[in-house]
């Protein structure tokens, strides 16, 4: 395990370096841990001039509660708040525009958004349709699947170019359930087919996706490199952490849509009073802590990984270690699953894009 104390004294000695004009995009970062890791990054970068893009759904929320926090930490950096629906990849596409406007890189991109898939109504209505096994988006998909798997890879995917013209090895990071990953129903990768569709097989799936399509970008990567002879440049390294017990309120928040069952009210009520004690054992660590051992991840973390260069997809533990590859992943791995994995998450994007302009033009693709 890689020390709280080790990490603290690589973040001064990252911030004693003068990394001036870094670009970090940050997505769940409102609270949290992605709150503690922007509050660290602002830290670490405080003399840098930074510019940090925030992706959220409550630009008052987020100027009421931590605007003025990251501004204190940081009076050099430069934060612009984008106000965005992270379930629906049009809002993802659009944060995305402004962001692919303004800046010609950029240099870290942090992913955590995301909720617990047990039908939780954490959503404005005019947002979702149907109230099982959690909601629909307004675009067809699965509520959690979207935030957990489909707007971080849409993220990843339209800010590709941007990440490869990072001065410095670029990274991508995304806080998920690294090394936990499980087998999928093959034929139906999205869970598309309600019968399918449970809360266990939404972490798996977007877990178990996750790995192997960040495998698929950074094996996609390095062929490109190597077929022009660029072994040598700037690479970006993909990361997919598990946290570990975080003190944060993603259980507290979980409350039974008021059709429920009094059964399903009460158990969630029991899993609310379980991890409340979880939190609050030694098992859990601060999300201010967390924040530290993500953004350690990010800058020095990914540069040992990458050999000073960037590059390679990996999994990470809460100790802030690689973990070896299950099994499963392997298999899947020897399978072709993660080109077959891209392929499917592309051909859900350009479903998704075929629907939204063929409701501008008015034509049904129902």
């Amino acid at each position: 395990m890689v020390k709280i104390a080790s990490i603290r004294q690589a973040n001064a000695r990252f911030a004693s370096e003068h990394h001036t004009g870094l670009v970090c995009v940050f997505a769940g970062a409102t609270s949290g841990i992605g709150a503690g890791t922007l509050e660290s990054m602002a830290r670490i970068l405080r003399e840098a001039s930074p510019t940090f893009y925030v992706i959220g759904r409550s630009s008052a929320r987020f100027d009421g509660q931590q605007r003025q926090k990251l501004e204190t930490l940081n009076p050099s950096c430069k934060l612009v708040f984008l106000e965005a629906e992270l379930t629906l990849l049009a809002h993802v596409d659009a944060a995305c525009k402004q962001i692919t406007a303004a800046s010609p890189k950029v240099d870290y991109l942090f992913m955590s958004q995301g909720m617990m898939p047990l039908n939780n109504p954490q959503l404005p209505p005019s947002l979702t349709y149907s109230p099982l096994p959690s909601k629909d988006t307004a675009e067809g998909l699965e509520t959690c699947f979207a935030l957990s798997y489909y707007s971080r890879m849409r993220l990843i995917q339209n800010l590709l170019p941007l990440l490869h013209h990072s001065s410095t090895p670029a990274t991508v990071l995304n806080v998920l359930n690294a090394g936990r990953e499980q087998p999928m129903l093959d034929s139906d990768l999205g869970l598309e087919n309600p019968e399918n569709c449970s809360t266990l097989a939404i972490i798996n799936h977007t877990t178990t996706m996750t790995s192997l399509a960040l495998e698929h970008l950074a094996q996609q990567q390095q062929q490109q490199m190597d077929g022009l002879g660029e072994k040598g440049n700037h690479r970006i390294t993909f990361l997919h952490a598990y946290p570990g017990y975080v003190q944060t309120d993603i259980f507290a928040r979980l409350q039974a849509p008021p059709s429920s069952s009094i059964f399903w009210k009460a158990t969630l009520a029991v899993i609310r009073a379980f991890t409340a004690l979880v939190m609050m054992s030694p098992l859990a660590v601060s999300a201010e802590e967390s924040g530290e051992r993500q953004a350690w991840q990010m800058t020095t973390g990914a540069k040992v990984l990458g050999e000073g260069d960037g590059g390679g997809a990996w999994l990470i533990d809460y100790t802030s270690e690689v973990v070896a590859a299950p099994k499963v992943l392997e298999e899947y791995r020897d399978r072709g699953f993660r080109e077959r994995v891209w392929d499917y998450t592309v051909g859900v994007f350009e479903r998704v894009n075929a629907a939204a302009e063929g409701g501008r033009n008015g034509v049904s693709t129902g």
